[in-house]
């Protein structure tokens, strides 16, 4: 947030390039942001995208961010939201504009089933950086409580993130924890896709989101996801369909845990029918569907001003 008020200094500079090059929109990407910046710009049509956090953190922790939110969706002839929840969050917040679901999406060819580790592990992926508000303390809590019912279960965490060191603490403090915990280094995106195929499940129960492109791409690549009992993430994952739900809470990541060792040879059953859900065009869950929504929705914006 500081470094994105440092940047209202270059205002008059965007202004004159708006000016200049007349673009029939300016878009701006994360509305306490970019939303700011498409907001003050001068230019014709003012298109903003919510992301999550945008919605449902900073406003709340902030006064400064909620005046800015408050600012930016009187400005936005129309908003790109990722998730059904959000457009309820902006519309209880008094945006009454156009309104269109647009998600990040993935590439189904890139992001796909196409080997399993073949060992007898049972490994469980949690494939978001070690940062607060993805809860890995809650996730190696719940691994711990579950190992006792877990044979040859092994967690694997990003080696990063804000909060990486108290969980490495955490672990090394348990030696039987720290055999079956495994760190690896972060990942590239181009790599994701062999990731995902290294597990049985993934999990990921961040407190706040808004429509992770991460859990998609496992859906995509077949992997079931444990994912959190917020609204966004319940607009993917149907419990024991496509994944599985749980409590932000060690004892409830923990009993979901042992739920989906018990069921695993199910599990790659489940990864089809989440991967199925990716590829409905009605979903908007592929890089496609969603750019061809984005497109449309442009022009109709340019129209209905011309």
């Amino acid at each position: 947030m500081k470094a994105g008020i440092r940047n209202l200094k270059k205002i008059r500079q965007m202004r004159r390039l708006i000016r200049e090059f007349q673009p029939d929109i300016v878009h701006g990407h994360y509305l306490t942001v970019g939303g700011l910046y498409a907001s003050l710009s001068g230019g014709k049509r003012i298109v903003g995208s919510a992301w999550g956090s945008d919605i449902y953190y900073g406003p709340r922790k902030s006064l400064i961010e909620r005046l800015i939110l408050w600012f930016v969706l009187r400005r936005c002839d129309l908003l790109f939201t990722v998730s059904k929840d959000t457009i309820d969050r902006i519309r209880d917040r008094g945006y009454r504009g156009e309104l269109e679901l647009i998600r990040f999406g993935v590439d189904p060819e890139k992001f796909r089933r196409y080997s399993r580790h073949g060992t007898d592990e049972f490994r469980i992926l949690s494939f978001r950086h070690c940062s607060p508000i993805y809860n890995p303390l809650v996730i190696v809590g719940g691994f711990k409580k579950a190992m006792p019912r877990m044979k040859n279960a092994y967690l694997y965490l990003v080696d990063s993130g804000d909060q990486v060191q108290e969980v490495h603490a955490m672990v090394d403090s348990d030696p039987e924890l720290a055999s079956h915990v495994r760190f690896f280094p972060k990942k590239q995106h181009d790599e994701m896709p062999e990731l995902y195929n290294s597990a049985d499940v993934g999990i990921s129960i961040p407190s706040s989101d808004g429509m992770p492109s991460s859990v998609i791409e496992a859906m995509s690549c077949e992997l079931p996801v444990i994912v959190a009992d917020i609204p966004s993430m319940k607009e993917l994952v149907e419990p024991s369909v496509t994944g599985h739900i749980t409590r932000i809470t060690a004892d409830g990541a923990g009993d979901i845990l042992v739920k989906a060792y018990a069921v695993r040879s199910l599990l790659p059953g489940m990864g089809k029918r989440a991967r199925a859900r990716v590829l409905d065009p009605e979903n908007r869950l592929t890089w496609d569907s969603n750019m061809q929504a984005a497109e449309a929705a442009y022009q109709r914006l340019v129209r209905a001003q011309t």
